[in-house]
């Protein structure tokens, strides 16, 4: 699979090529997947099941670690959801989400849609460096 012309999985590939991590097939592949459609949630599982899908050889692990590393050089943006459920968002802009209890699916919530009129005191030598809300929705 590869797309050549897909603007999403181009800025991507040059955010990688800018970070210090290695351009390798791997993780070149794990772009492909992640960005061919725009912005996406993806839990690691999500890829894993995707990479079978194309018969790519990379095992879970590697996967953990790739979208880590992208990351922690926002290629990606992580979602915490609870102490073990982790989705990794394509969208690196400020924005906010819907998680869907009963289906488990993320979606976005433009940032100019949400108004946070009073946040609490932020503990003595600390700053303030982001707020982001997830508004849990069930059917």
């Amino acid at each position: 699979m590869t797309m050549k012309n897909n603007p999403h999985i181009n800025k991507a590939l040059d955010v990688l090529k800018k970070s210090p991590l290695k351009l390798t097939t791997q993780r070149t592949r794990l772009i492909e997947i992640l960005f061919k459609n725009g912005d996406q949630h993806f839990t690691a599982e999500d890829v894993y099941k995707e990479v079978n899908k194309y018969r790519y050889k990379i095992s879970l692990a590697t996967i953990y670690n790739c979208l880590n590393q992208f990351t922690k050089h926002e290629i990606l943006k992580s979602v915490r959801l609870s102490g073990d459920k982790v989705y990794f968002d394509t969208n690196t802009e400020r924005h906010h989400h819907f998680f869907c209890k009963s289906t488990e699916k993320l979606s976005d919530i433009k940032s100019s849609d949400v108004k946070i009129s009073n946040l609490p005191k932020i503990p003595r030598g600390k700053k303030l460096e982001s707020v982001e809300v997830v508004v849990n929705i069930t059917d």
